[in-house]
């Protein structure tokens, strides 16, 4: 019996949704997903400001921007506060791309 996960505890049943109440569901959800990607989009932004910052400190003090020791840190707090569903390692590698990319960006400057 297939089904829609929308919220945590809340599924939706596709054997006994009629058609008008499918297409309410799925512009509701992908509504549900726009907001979601708007958020990921500002959040992004936001740490990318906040790196920003921290490198201008960081120079500074003549220190540098890229810390292995510190990346490893927030790597794995990322796996610590991953609750799932997506996999540990996943996450990993899309923090690391961002913080890559943040990295680029001071590169740039």
């Amino acid at each position: 019996m297939p089904t829609l996960p929308v919220e945590e505890g809340e599924l939706y049943n596709l054997q006994t949704m009629d058609e008008p109440q499918l297409n309410d569901s799925i512009q509701r959800l992908r509504a549900q997903l726009d907001e979601v990607d708007r958020q990921i989009v500002r959040t992004i932004n936001q740490r990318a400001l906040l790196v920003q910052e921290l490198a201008a400190v960081n120079g500074e003090a003549g220190v540098a921007l890229y810390d292995p020791k510190c990346e490893e840190e927030i790597l794995q707090g990322v796996a610590e506060e991953n609750a799932g569903p997506i996999y540990d390692a996943t996450l990993r590698e899309i923090f690391e791309i961002i913080m890559h990319r943040n990295r680029d960006l001071e590169s740039y400057r």
